[in-house]
C-alpha cells in the first residue's frame, strides 16, 4: 500500500507518511517507532487527539508527548511540551 500525499503538504505529513510506511514493513512483534517532531515542527494538536510523538528537543530533553485535543503534553508529567 502506497501513501499519496500533495507536493505542497507540510513537511510533518511527509513525515508522518514516511513513517507510517516504514511501520507497514516491519514485523508485528517489532516495537513501535514513534514519529519525531521537533517544536518548530509540532502538527497542531487539535488534528491528532489521542496522538502520540517524540519531541526530540523539548526543554527538559527528548521525551514521549501526546495530544489532548488541545496540547501536546509530556508523558511524564501531563505538562504543555515547551
Amino acid at each position: 500500500m502506497r501513501i499519496i500525499i500533495p507536493r505542497d503538504a507540510p513537511t510533518w505529513a511527509s513525515s508522518l507518511v514516511r513513517e507510517i510506511e516504514q511501520q507497514m514493513r516491519r514485523p508485528a512483534d517489532a516495537p513501535v517507532r514513534l514519529p519525531s517532531f521537533t517544536l518548530a515542527d509540532l502538527p497542531a494538536a487539535a488534528d491528532w487527539p489521542q496522538g502520540l510523538i517524540h519531541v526530540p528537543d523539548e526543554a527538559g530533553g527528548p521525551v514521549v508527548a501526546f495530544s489532548d485535543g488541545t496540547n501536546w503534553r509530556r508523558v511524564t508529567d501531563r505538562a504543555v511540551v515547551s
